[in-house]
């Protein structure tokens, strides 16, 4: 994954589509606080459809952590749309699609799942990439992640499949590892 975007650097711009097939950017939908942004393959991916669910279970907790949730899939914008509207419950966060998978390879998601936290400024905090459901970091650390995001942009976590995610005191640089 030459192109996967690395802890410390800024968040490129990144080029989607609405559900409803307009032009926006990623970066119209972060807001002013630390955001978990995935990238999920589609709606057509059992696994994704759960990922998409889960977050709504746990967009509480996520909020209250301070935290908003954009998810960037590579549906076309009309197969997002009757998904949306079938959805129960109803996902009550940002989906916005990327079909021809741009955004996806600029920060370098390839063929796996890859889930960022970029903070206020938004600059990539953590990032981790996982081809099926038993690599995917647990929502405790995400919940971790996001928290000390938020608080002080520094986190050091072990991650669910071994992997540790580590941030320097120093100007907040971080690396998987």
């Amino acid at each position: 994954m030459a192109n996967a975007l690395q802890i410390g650097q800024p968040l490129p711009e990144l080029s989607v589509l609405a559900a409803d097939g307009k032009a926006t950017t990623v970066q119209a939908h972060l807001g002013s606080r630390v955001t978990l942004l995935n990238f999920l393959h589609g709606t057509w991916c059992a696994e994704c459809v759960s990922q998409l669910y889960s977050l709504q279970r746990h967009k509480r907790e996520l909020a209250e952590a301070g935290a908003g949730i954009v998810v960037v899939t590579r549906d076309k914008p009309e197969s997002l749309a009757t998904f949306l509207l079938s959805a129960s419950p109803s996902l009550e966060y940002t989906v916005l699609v990327d079909p021809e998978g741009a955004a996806h390879q600029q920060v370098g998601a390839g063929g796996h799942t890859l889930a960022l936290v970029v903070d206020r400024h938004q600059i990539v905090r953590w990032v981790t990439h996982w081809s099926d459901r038993r690599d995917r970091p647990g929502y405790q650390t995400l919940l971790r992640v996001l928290q000390e995001t938020g608080e002080t942009e520094v986190v050091t976590e072990p991650l669910s499949s071994g992997v540790e995610a580590r941030a320097s005191q120093m100007g907040a640089k971080w690396e998987t590892v």
